[in-house]
């Protein structure tokens, strides 16, 4: 997987481990040599069992499935229900979870639960929480359900005593922070992490304090600072080495090489992931090794070192086998995939990546899935494989499609969830709105059936009542249909950009295409790179250029023509009908309108082009009638060809004979192969220094 699309997700899963601390930290202090194995002893004071936690945490960060089964008899040897039974059922269930064994911490989880109904239970409260957080942890895991990870948690963090010891405190914040990341939502991440780094510090534990600063740093990473990710993934690997610790020395040096990634230092990236990949072999981390592997692998795949790329991808698919970890799996099957595409073996190429997807399908990951489509359509594009690219572009379109399908109403809620809270409470204000309006209906109702029960009854009425009723008839009309045309605006506009969305969109068509077919210029524009827009800049950055993409757009169309917010980074424009020669001119002021200047946005410049599909309907020289969305699917094969063949660029396609409905869905599966036999004529329009130029494709 490559850094221009999964890089970040990628990176985080090879940062999994560090964040293991943030799962399995405990009390008080490691053993002096947490490499060393821990033998079973009797539980003595307090303070003793502590310690004693604190090694086997220590312990479980390399080994977490063998240390679970050392913490099971450690469970066996306290009192049942006591806070030592509950912390001790707490580290073993979030060490299984990190061992991939879902049913067996989902166990720890469920004898957490039980604490309440016994008479004689301690801290009833901080164990329902606890349950709650392996919950989250597994939910979390694996390409899981980080909305129901984070909701989980939040209920987690609601049952939380007032009064909670630093350790268990420093779990929960970390496990928070953790979540927060892997949803991308940074500034909630670097809060919690802060948190946890404050009070590993507290606690004093040299590989907590190392790790919760790893965490802080890919935080600071993923926010695109830098100079602080930096400083601290520094503090982490001195910290780490003056403990003599190899796990926290791996954990700090991959999140120094991920920094270093971020600031061009490829030479120093290199070195720091070798280092991670040496210090877990002595620590016998089977787990960090896998995924370091898989780091050190995107590192050759993006110098073009595609040899030594699939030499350490190779390496880290066993382990990642044998550990039953279906995240680094995925990871090293792709890098394969990609590294042989990239040597020229397609076929060989395309296997490893399809069972790459497969796992992301059987889990029910269909976005994931459909990025790795995405990312295979790239690499295919550079290998000059430009139909297989297409159709790999296709497949990722189709699956996020259904995504979106699927649940359109519950994706955004949670954009609105996640994202703004603003937008939140105008919804529902916007509900208030349509209880207003429907008690306002029926009171027109009940004025208009007064208004006529008097003039058709009581003849003797004066005519300044009747008039009286009927201004305030007029006068509710009023305010209704502004009401509605209020929600109306609401209900059909892109809440960021002001543009029309989907549901306008079908609305259009239900008046503009009423016998089901289209009539106009469809052109489909997606931002080129916008994925690596928003990596390298911010979510708040890549926002700023979809708003700016939106008014360039308004800029160069007409008032009447439609402008839509297709989804993501798409935009859908539809225009009247009109001549040849000015649909190809209307396709180049637009490729020339969004790269005309760099988008300025929190004091950083970004580069702005896009890719273009678009046709004319009704097609062809027989004007085949065309529904709308296959008009739109023939127009997306287009733009998904623009792509494959450099982006910044846009094709057009014209029907060159009479065709049905079955051949059009051919055409659309194949164009090129359809443009070859002349059943298309395509038309490639370039961005040319402010001017675009036209010519046949």
């Amino acid at each position: 997987m490559t850094a221009t699309r999964r890089a970040p997700w990628r990176r985080r899963l090879g940062q999994a481990l560090w964040l293991v601390a943030a799962m399995v930290v405990g009390a008080g202090a490691a053993s002096a040599n947490p490499q060393a194995p821990l033998a079973a002893s009797a539980l003595p004071a307090t303070p003793a069992l502590r310690e004693r936690i604190g090694a086997l945490e220590s312990q479980g960060r390399a080994r977490p499935q063998d240390t679970a089964a050392l913490v099971a008899a450690e469970i066996d040897r306290v009192r049942p229900f006591s806070a030592a039974h509950r912390e001790l059922l707490t580290v073993q269930g979030l060490m299984l979870a990190d061992a991939a064994d879902g049913a067996a911490a989902e166990r720890s989880a469920q004898a957490l639960d039980a604490w309440g109904l016994h008479p004689r239970a301690e801290d009833r409260a901080l164990a329902a929480a606890a349950a709650l957080l392996i919950r989250a942890d597994l939910a979390a895991r694996g390409g899981g359900d980080l909305k129901q990870a984070d909701a989980l948690v939040r209920d987690a963090m609601t049952r939380l005593p007032a009064e909670v010891g630093l350790e268990d405190r420093y779990r929960f914040a970390a496990v928070h922070g953790y979540i927060k990341d892997r949803a991308a939502l940074l500034e909630d991440a670097v809060r919690l992490n802060h948190e946890a780094l404050a009070v590993a510090d507290r606690l004093g534990t040299p590989w907590r304090r190392a790790e919760a600063r790893s965490a802080l740093a890919y935080s600071y990473y993923g926010a695109r600072q830098l100079e602080r990710a930096w400083q601290l993934s520094e503090e982490a690997v001195a910290i780490a080495t003056e403990a003599g610790d190899w796990v926290a020395m791996g954990r700090a040096h991959n999140t120094a090489g991920i920094v270093l990634d971020g600031l061009g230092d490829q030479e120093g990236e290199r070195r720091s992931f070798e280092l991670a990949i040496a210090y877990a072999g002595r620590a016998g981390s089977k787990r960090d090794e896998a995924r370091y592997l898989a780091n050190i692998a995107d590192f050759y795949l993006k110098k073009g070192d595609f040899r030594t790329a699939l030499g350490h991808a190779q390496r880290a698919l066993p382990l990642a086998r044998e550990l039953g970890d279906p995240d680094t799996r995925l990871v090293a099957l792709a890098n394969i995939g990609f590294a042989h595409i990239s040597m020229q073996h397609l076929e060989t190429g395309k296997r490893f990546v399809a069972e790459a997807i497969a796992i992301d399908e059987d889990r029910g990951a269909i976005a994931g899935a459909a990025s790795t489509w995405q990312e295979l359509g790239s690499y295919l594009e550079k290998a000059g494989d430009l139909r297989g690219a297409v159709a790999a572009y296709h497949r990722h379109r189709k699956l996020m499609a259904s995504v979106l399908r699927a649940d359109e109403q519950k994706a955004i809620l949670a954009i609105q969830e996640q994202y703004d809270a603003e937008q939140r409470n105008r919804s529902l204000d916007l509900l208030q709105r349509e209880q207003q309006l429907k008690a306002e209906q029926l009171r027109r109702r009940d004025l208009e059936q007064l208004l006529w029960g008097l003039a058709a009854g009581v003849s003797l009425l004066s005519f300044a009542v009747i008039v009286g009723l009927l201004r305030r008839v007029r006068q509710a009309n009023r305010l209704l249909s502004a009401s509605n045309q209020v929600l109306r605006q609401h209900g059909e506009r892109d809440p960021l950009t002001g543009l029309a969305n989907r549901r306008a969109f079908q609305a259009a068509m239900a008046q503009r295409a009423a016998d089901g077919s289209l009539r106009g210029t469809v052109y489909l524009i997606d931002v080129d790179h916008f994925k690596q827009i928003n990596d390298h800049h911010g979510h708040a950055v890549g926002d700023a250029v979809l708003v700016e993409v939106a008014r360039r757009l308004r800029a160069t169309l007409r008032e009447d023509d439609l402008i839509v917010r297709w989804g993501g980074e798409e935009f859908l424009v539809l225009v009247q009908p009109m001549a040849a020669d000015r649909v190809d001119a209307l396709a180049c002021r637009m490729l020339a309108a969004l790269e005309d200047t760099p988008v300025v946005a929190q004091a950083q410049q970004v580069a702005v082009t896009a890719s273009i599909g678009f046709a004319s309907f009704p097609l062809g020289p027989a004007a085949m009638a065309v529904p709308w969305e296959r008009a739109v699917n023939l127009v997306d094969t287009a733009m998904y060809l623009a792509k494959a063949h450099g982006r910044n660029r846009a094709y057009g396609v014209r029907l060159q004979q009479a065709a049905n409905d079955e051949s059009l869905q051919a055409i659309t599966g194949a164009l090129e192969a359809a443009a070859e036999d002349g059943r298309v004529a395509l038309t490639l329009l370039r961005a040319q220094a402010g001017a675009s130029a036209v010519e046949a494709a």
